[in-house]
């Protein structure tokens, strides 16, 4: 079996040696969120509604509450800025962005929003250098995701008559905006990118779905979809290959699955679960291997996770494949975030 998973992945079994599981303590005990910059040095994190920075060197530093009702979190490759929603003058959420030299800088909010569950909107992600960060604004009564940039402010990507859209990340190029664009009638979410200010749909106007994360340059999106009973399945798309369903981890035809990142190697990670008792397990994908179970891939070549330790999420892949970054609980009921790092030439590929 190691030397199948091996062949596989294109390195050898001593790279897997260099697999290192760390347990990170969460700076407080409530959900979190995470994202990694391009070689996974840094992550920004988002717990409870407060924004945190991390790096091994300094561990989390608190940068402020933000919006305690989003999970929004993005990172710039280098790690040095992250945006977010943050509590802004008016005292509302806003979406905002941080950077190391100048601290949080409040976006705005287009000229028609509006207060809408006690939020003007909220950042949710930003381009590799920084200069561009996408996200979600209310104009009542929905959302519609946007575009920020310096010089031109918040702009609106548009959004179905009387619905929603999001923005809820953006290729690291720039290129390739990706979320959810509501059905009109029934109100469902559906796939969507933007590129060059024009809306597409890529799975078509009538599949339930949204797009969650996209590769450094456009060319591989990721997200959840429904397969033909309505269940939802983990996606990967790429424009030469199409549309994958990745299944689920089971042989349960109930369960569901979501893919939540993916490097620019098409590494996919996200997670199975059981809709009966929301039980989840992390899995890895690529075209090559198919779908596995993370934990047990992750032990059998050479990380050390305690016996009493279970990983019930992965949340993001770093975009060179050499960081992954998750949620753990044990037989204690603790729980907390999980980080691990393939050193030396052990990324995954």
């Amino acid at each position: 079996m190691v030397t199948v998973w091996c062949a596989l992945l294109c390195f050898s079994a001593s790279a897997w040696a260099q697999v290192k599981f760390q347990q990170l303590q969460s700076p407080i005990q409530t959900w979190s969120n995470y994202s990694l910059s391009k070689d996974g040095k840094t992550m920004a994190a988002n717990v409870g509604g407060e924004i945190f920075r991390w790096t091994a060197a300094g561990g989390f530093v608190d940068l402020g509450l933000g919006d305690t009702f989003s999970s929004s979190i993005g990172i710039s490759a280098d790690g040095n800025t992250i945006v977010a929603g943050m509590i802004g003058p008016d005292g509302y959420p806003n979406p905002a962005m941080w950077q190391q030299a100048t601290g949080w800088v409040n976006l705005g909010h287009p000229a028609e929003g509006c207060i809408l569950d006690n939020s003007w909107g909220d950042a949710w992600g930003v381009s590799g250098d920084g200069s561009v960060v996408v996200g979600l604004a209310w104009y009542c009564p929905g959302a519609e995701g946007f575009q920020w940039t310096k010089d031109g402010g918040i702009v609106g990507l548009g959004h179905p008559t009387g619905a929603s859209s999001r923005a809820t990340t953006i290729s690291a190029d720039g290129s390739t905006i990706v979320g959810f664009y509501e059905d009109p009638i029934q109100g469902f979410r559906r796939p969507v990118r933007w590129i060059a200010g024009t809306t597409d749909m890529f799975l078509g106007d009538s599949l339930a779905g949204e797009a969650i994360a996209v590769s450094s340059d456009g060319s591989q999106i990721v997200g959840q979809a429904a397969d033909s009973t309505g269940n939802g399945r983990g996606f990967y798309y790429s424009g030469a290959g199409g549309l994958v369903d990745l299944g689920v981890l089971s042989s349960n035809t109930s369960d569901q699955s979501v893919a939540t990142s993916v490097s620019d190697n098409g590494i996919v990670i996200g997670a199975s679960i059981n809709p009966f008792n929301w039980t989840s397990q992390p899995f890895v994908w690529s075209s090559k291997m198919g779908l596995h179970r993370l934990q047990a891939i992750l032990v059998r070549h050479g990380a050390v996770i305690p016996n009493n330790v279970t990983l019930t999420n992965v949340l993001a892949i770093s975009a060179d494949g050499t960081t992954l970054v998750g949620l753990w609980s044990d037989t204690k009921f603790n729980q907390g975030p999980w980080r691990v790092t393939l050193h030396g030439k052990a990324a995954l590929k």
